[in-house]
C-alpha cells in the first residue's frame, strides 16, 4: 500500500484516467505530473482532516479534551458570534450551528447540549423574540478557544519550520487562489 492508502495498481488506474482527461485538455506532461502529485497530496491532506488527526494533535495539548465533533460545534458557534464566514456577527442558534457544521439539526442539538452541559455555551432567550433560544459563549469557551488557537499555531509553526518567508507567502497566496477558484467552479452550472 502507498502512503495514501491506495494500492499502486489503483493509483495507476486513477492516474491513467486523469492523464487522459488532462492530456485531452491540452496540458503539457510536466503540468500533468505536477497536478497528479498535487492530487495525491490533497488526498492525504483530506484524510488527515477527515480523521481529525490535526485537531486531535492540537486538542492533546489542551487541558480539557473535546471530541473533534464537539470542538467543531464550539468553533461554529464562535464563528457565527464573531461574524466569521458569510454572515455578520449574530447570536448563534442550534439551527445556525447545524448549517455551519453541515449536519442535521438533531446532531447539532446533541452537540450543543453537550457544550451546554460542559459549561462552554449557555442558552438564553432572544431579546427580540423570547420564543427563540440563542446561544452564548461562556468565559470557559473563550479561554478554551484561545488555548486551541495557540496550540494550533504552535503546531503550524513546526509545519512551516525551514520554509523561507517567500515560500510561505507564495503557498498562502496560491492555496487561497486555489480555494477561491474551486468555490467558484463548484457554484457554476454542471457541464452537460
Amino acid at each position: 500500500m502507498s502512503e495514501a492508502g491506495l494500492s499502486p495498481r489503483k493509483i495507476a488506474q486513477v492516474q491513467r484516467v486523469a492523464r487522459e482527461v488532462l492530456s485531452d485538455g491540452g496540458l503539457p506532461p510536466a503540468v500533468i505530473e505536477a497536478l497528479l502529485a498535487f492530487d495525491m497530496s490533497n488526498f492525504r491532506w483530506r484524510r488527515m482532516a477527515e480523521k481529525d488527526d490535526f485537531k486531535g494533535k492540537v486538542i492533546a495539548e489542551i487541558g480539557e479534551r473535546l471530541d473533534p465533533a464537539i470542538l467543531q460545534g464550539l468553533i461554529a458557534a464562535a464563528q457565527i458570534a464573531a461574524g466569521i464566514g458569510a454572515c455578520a456577527p449574530r447570536r448563534p442558534t442550534v439551527g445556525m450551528v447545524a448549517e455551519r457544521m453541515a449536519v442535521d439539526p438533531s446532531r447539532a442539538s446533541r452537540i450543543v447540549a453537550e457544550l451546554v452541559e460542559r459549561g462552554f455555551l449557555i442558552r438564553e432567550a432572544d431579546q427580540e423574540d423570547a420564543r427563540r433560544t440563542v446561544l452564548a459563549l461562556t468565559p470557559k469557551a473563550k479561554d478554551y478557544l484561545d488555548a486551541f488557537i495557540a496550540a494550533k499555531w504552535r503546531l503550524l509553526t513546526r509545519v512551516f519550520d525551514g520554509w523561507q518567508p517567500r515560500e510561505i507567502r507564495d503557498f498562502a497566496r496560491l492555496f487561497g487562489r486555489y480555494v477561491d477558484r474551486l468555490g467558484a467552479v463548484l457554484e457554476m452550472p454542471a457541464e452537460g
